[in-house]
């Protein structure tokens, strides 16, 4: 998982590079690639049960001083970050190669990997799973308070177990629609309600029995048999359970399959009241409401970037910084999979690919926003913070405000607005940085002040492409027929 993250992240820095010569910059980039991919491929044989051929041997990426002086700031600070990313591969992949051959029991034995510390546990609430909990409870207690309350209720005390398992089913998957369960649940009562009312009364042995059983359950099993169509199969066979009553002393009614089919019919009214609880369940609406709560967190998180970097951090602040980086982390993969169920009729003039590719530009804009807080953390020179305090507030504050209205409308993003303001802000910030950069000195700016600056540099620059990047996928959206009125369950 960690690889995969870092190799995204790397994957996003190739726009940016684009324009250099790496091998000028990088002279020995292709030693480096050669004993990458040969990590891998050892890797590969010892997942196969065969040992490795060769040990990682150690290797140092070197950028060339004198190339790297010939570049701007913004090249220098573009290189910065990927270079950056690229350095992480060496020790990730040693340390799979290391712990692969110590799992397998090869006896080969590199050379000791430094132990990573391990991060502070925090408890985190996903918003998310929270509703869906609150949803189930108030499921629970209406079909409580309709035992209760209502005489002869059909199913009784059936209704409430039924509920609480439909609405737990309900809950992991809240992209389906109650009523893409409504059609599954008459068919399995119509279905089983035959098998009760003119076949079993003609049983008399546990063989016949045992055979009708297993053929039930074969067929209802066979027909919802794909995965999408699991909660049709756990309907169906809980209907037949709760329709035949299977017992020692057997006694069959029409009112046993009239009392279970009005109970579901109740069942599904309750889990359709819930499924409004707070907002509605449309998939374009809650796509909407998540894009919106993204940017939302997005500001939040970008206020944290404090203008003084020896300001203390606070418990609750440290807090609200991991609960926000937290959501920015899931909510890519929750659109992800509520952009898979909206329907083509709200999709006209936008395809399934254009909202994958807006998921993709979001978790880059994740990525971006990560790497900031990151160099943000590093130490920086207090000549280049006094000078350009008020330069990169300004920069701050711009991208707050846009945050801040796509999260009240996330479909305002227009992309030649944006891309003009945001190169305007760039170019001020650029001219500045030489200014500064050109009237210090080697006691004002140490060169590990000028790698943490330039790595800071370049997320500035990341994230204001990343967010560029974003509007340049919504505006190929057609959002108008997203957030028209239309009623569903």
């Amino acid at each position: 998982m960690e690889l995969s993250e870092i190799m995204e992240r790397w994957r996003e820095s190739f726009a940016e590079i684009q324009e250099l010569d790496l091998q000028a910059l990088l002279p020995n980039l292709k030693e480096f690639d050669i004993e990458v991919d040969g990590r891998l491929t050892q890797i590969a044989r010892m997942l196969a049960d065969d040992e490795p051929a060769q040990m990682p041997q150690t290797i140092e990426l070197q950028p060339n001083p004198d190339a790297l002086n010939k570049l701007s700031h913004f090249h220098i600070a573009a290189f910065s970050v990927f270079f950056t990313r690229l350095k992480s591969l060496e020790p990730m992949t040693r340390s799979m190669f290391d712990t692969l051959a110590d799992i397998k029991n090869f006896s080969l034995k590199s050379e000791p990997v430094a132990e990573r510390q391990t991060p502070q546990f925090i408890i985190l609430p996903d918003l998310d799973r929270l509703l869906a909990s609150v949803r189930v409870m108030v499921s629970m207690w209406l079909a409580y308070l309709a035992l209760l309350y209502i005489n002869e209720l059909p199913g009784g005390l059936g209704i409430v177990s039924m509920t609480v398992p439909i609405g737990m089913a309900l809950a992991t998957t809240p992209q389906i629609p109650v009523l893409k369960l409504l059609k599954p649940a008459i068919g399995s009562v119509f279905f089983v309600g035959l098998i009760y009312i003119f076949l079993m009364p003609q049983l008399s042995t546990f063989l016949e029995l045992g055979l009708l059983i297993f053929s039930v359950t074969f067929a209802i099993c066979y027909l919802f048999a794909a995965p999408q169509q699991v909660l049709g199969r756990a309907f169906g066979l809980a209907i037949f359970l709760a329709i035949a009553a299977i017992s020692n002393d057997q006694n069959y009614s029409f009112f046993a399959v009239a009392n279970t089919a009005l109970m579901f019919a109740l069942v599904f009214i309750i889990l359709a009241i819930t499924a409004y609880i707070p907002f509605s369940p449309r998939p374009e609406r809650a796509f909407l409401r998540l894009l919106g709560r993204y940017f939302r967190c997005s500001e939040k998180l970008l206020s944290a970037v404090k203008t003084d970097p020896g300001q203390r951090i606070t418990g609750l602040e440290s807090w609200k910084k991991a609960f926000y980086t937290q959501e920015l982390s899931h909510l890519p993969n929750k659109l992800a999979a509520w952009g898979k169920f909206i329907d083509r009729e709200t999709l006209s003039g936008s395809s399934p690919e254009q909202i994958q590719a807006l998921t993709t530009s979001l978790q880059a804009l994740t990525y971006r926003l990560q790497e900031l807080l990151e160099a943000r953390g590093g130490s920086q020179a207090e000549f280049l913070v006094q000078e350009l305090l008020t330069d990169i507030r300004s920069w701050r504050i711009g991208i707050q405000e846009t945050f801040q209205r796509l999260s009240n409308d996330p479909t305002a993003a227009d992309r030649e607005i944006l891309r003009t303001q945001v190169q305007e802000i760039m170019v001020h910030l650029e001219v500045r940085i030489k200014e500064t950069l050109d009237k210090s000195t080697e006691q004002q700016l140490s060169a590990r002040d000028g790698e943490n600056f330039y790595r800071l540099l370049g997320a500035f620059r990341g994230l204001s492409v990343a967010l560029i990047n974003y509007a340049d996928t919504t505006d190929a959206i057609h959002w108008s027929r997203w957030q028209e009125e239309k009623f569903s369950l």
